[in-house]
């Protein structure tokens, strides 16, 4: 709850406040304190329900037919940037980008059939991936300038807009596209709460991203905590020794059907349909994946109050090593720790939990008992023994303690910059890279 402080003459304390008020100024809109505060704590949340699209087959060639020109549309849109800021040496605003895209509408009988929030969605990506790269130029990070998208990297339709109109029951209906059909199999939220559409098309598969506000379901408190250790041998070690087993991929069919695309001819059809077996099986085991990681963490943030997880740099970890490390690289990849980090991220922003992303420097070599640091390897890989203190524990589980430790804001051990090893001090900012408490 935010307060106000006596004697400022109604000035608000809180920079939310004020700015919120400018808004409000702004637009010639007035409000109660009630209403404001009411907006500034707002509950509600944005939920994703992904669910598989249905319709004829000459809706399916429609689909493709403003993929394709949505695809035009888009490598359009940059080439003018680029050409823009060569020319004059000044970027290119979106709204300037839409002023030519009602041209557009006006010159090509196309572009008016198919809705105004349909074409406008494509130069919104296209501004967000520059204003993305902007940002990543000025985090110092690598660039990734936009680049030009094949069609075969074109695949998602997004909506600038969306009305409650667009979703009638199980059918979507969008101006130029066909109408869709899809099969719930749960409950979904009143149309009027509607807040985005991404239609997408991956081969013969049509899924439709339906984005809703819904208000936050805060779970009933629980008194625990948890330390998650990531890993290749075990996916995930929990501080009470519980574990989840390593994903195990059965790549047979994969390797077969590998194997049948080298036979066929490039540019053949044969070959066309091969690659889009081949791509089909992949997608089924990315499915599969996902909804085993949604099982896994859903139980997870419903058992824990508190949950802390280790904040790997996974990019990091899988280029190095050439040859030598590819089938280690293979492993780590497999385990999909960023799609279980993500998951559980949000997940416990929506249960009203605790999640703390813990720096792992020396979470392994760390004493969970006495905080000795012990640099020399051990003669058991995969057991922790401590030299100080004999304490002898699985090493994963050991270092699963230490992120609990740091995680939930516990004393813990931890020996940076020629510190001694065997003093403790409290958990700072400087231990753990982010800590969202909700």
């Amino acid at each position: 709850m935010m307060e106000i402080v006596q004697g400022t003459r109604g000035r608000s304390a809180c920079p939310e406040k004020r700015k919120a008020r400018r808004c409000w100024k702004r637009h010639g809109l007035r409000s109660t304190r009630s209403e404001l505060m009411d907006t500034l704590q707002s509950t509600t949340i944005h939920k994703t329900y992904q669910e598989r699209g249905y319709c004829s087959r000459a809706g399916y060639a429609r689909i493709r037919e403003v993929l394709r020109s949505c695809c035009w549309l888009y490598n359009r849109s940059l080439e003018q940037r680029k050409n823009t800021y060569l020319a004059d040496g000044k970027g290119m605003s979106l709204y300037r980008q839409m002023k030519g895209l009602t041209q557009l509408r006006k010159e090509q009988q196309f572009w008016r059939d198919i809705g105004i929030t349909v074409s406008r969605g494509v130069l919104v990506r296209v501004d967000r991936a520059f204003k993305a790269f902007f940002r990543r130029v000025k985090a110092g990070e690598k660039p990734g300038y936009p680049r030009f998208k094949p069609l075969k990297r074109y695949q998602c339709l997004e909506l600038a807009s969306v009305t409650a109109g667009m979703v009638k029951g199980n059918r979507i209906k969008v101006k130029g596209l066909p109408v869709i059909r899809i099969r719930p199999n749960r409950r979904m939220p009143d149309s009027s709460r509607l807040k985005a559409l991404r239609i997408g098309m991956h081969g013969r598969i049509l899924t439709v991203d339906l984005v809703y506000e819904e208000e936050q379901n805060i779970l009933g408190s629980v008194d625990t905590a948890v330390g998650i250790d990531m890993g290749v041998n075990e996916r995930m070690t929990f501080s009470d020794g519980e574990t989840v087993s390593r994903r195990v991929i059965d790549r047979s069919r994969e390797t077969s059907l590998q194997r049948a695309i080298s036979t066929k001819k490039k540019g053949s059809n044969r070959r066309r349909k091969a690659v889009a077996t081949f791509a089909r099986e992949r997608r089924r085991n990315t499915v599969r994946n996902r909804n085993e990681c949604h099982r896994l963490t859903t139980a997870i943030v419903r058992k824990y109050q508190k949950i802390a997880v280790e904040k790997l740099a996974i990019k990091n970890m899988s280029r190095r090593g050439g040859s030598r490390k590819r089938g280690l690289n293979r492993s780590m990849m497999e385990q999909t720790w960023g799609l279980l980090f993500q998951q559980l991220r949000y997940k416990a922003e929506w249960a009203g939990r605790q999640f703390s992303a813990v720096d792992p420097r020396n979470t392994s070599k760390t004493c969970s008992h006495c905080a000795e640091v012990r640099k020399e390897k051990p003669a058991v890989y995969r057991i922790f023994e401590c030299l100080r203190c004999g304490h002898t524990e699985d090493r994963d589980t050991n270092a699963a303690k230490n992120s609990k430790e740091r995680g939930v804001g516990l004393p813990i051990p931890y020996n940076a910059g020629g510190n001694s090893p065997h003093s403790r001090r409290e958990s700072t900012e400087k231990d753990m890279l982010v800590q969202l408490s909700i």
